[in-house]
């Protein structure tokens, strides 16, 4: 099925930005953000069109992209209203624990995580089933009888978790106050630059520093990688 007229267009176009504006909610998530979670073309973009039942409709990617762009420039020109801002800077949309980087904006796990296990543990899907899917563990039934605990992401989602985590250090940053002498004092918050914080800092943290905090916060070995997704176990 394809958008063939103007009609069609402003219709997509208005279930889209609702269905844009959901997720935001959903995952409180920052607009100007939604680039991350939502890259265009990755397998995230393509699962939410599907999601949607929109993968058939020719056009809607586009459309798609359009929005968020929308979004991101919303955000970076101001053009928000006074509500709005009060509710983007809200608790609620900010990361108050490195534990948290790990689920913020991370959809539930899925079948085809289920099949990557069974292949790397040389095992059948029946030896393992989902333990908690918001989480990504997963109980795998071993060759000696025991269960053990698995936790699977996907390449796309440690560049997420990589960004939150960038995002709570920032955060932590910003909360500091420099005592200069008793009498004066320097926010960090007011001398910090978000994005040049992001520029310096993304190459920094690269794989093995993003794979390292992950396996610290989940208290897991991380066990090795396998066709782009990243496993660790208990």
């Amino acid at each position: 099925m394809s958008i063939n007229s103007r009609e069609d267009a402003n219709k997509y176009y208005q279930m889209i930005n609702g269905l844009v504006d959901d997720y935001i909610d959903k995952w409180k998530i920052r607009p100007s953000n939604l680039k991350r979670y939502l890259q265009p073309g990755s397998e995230r973009f393509n699962k939410f069109l599907e999601r949607n039942k929109l993968n058939d409709i020719k056009g809607a990617s586009i459309i798609l992209r359009d929005v968020i762009d929308d979004r991101v420039h919303l955000e970076s020109d101001g053009v928000v209203t006074f509500e709005s801002f009060k509710i983007l800077e809200s608790n609620e949309f900010k990361i108050h624990s490195m534990k948290q980087c790990l689920y913020k904006g991370i959809e539930r796990s899925t079948i085809e995580m289920e099949k990557v296990l069974a292949d790397y543990f040389d095992t059948n899907l029946g030896s393992i089933s989902v333990a908690d899917s918001e989480k990504h563990i997963f109980k795998l039934d071993d060759w000696e009888g025991e269960d053990r605990k698995v936790v699977i992401y996907s390449q796309e989602e440690m560049d997420v978790i990589k960004f939150n985590i960038l995002d709570f250090i920032y955060e932590e940053l910003s909360k500091k106050i420099i005592q200069v002498t008793e009498s004066i004092e320097v926010e960090l918050e007011s001398i910090i630059d978000y994005d040049m914080f992001l520029s310096k800092s993304e190459v920094k943290f690269d794989k093995d520093v993003v794979v390292s905090i992950v396996t610290d916060c989940l208290e897991f070995e991380f066990e090795g990688e396998s066709k782009d997704y990243f496993i660790w176990i208990s």
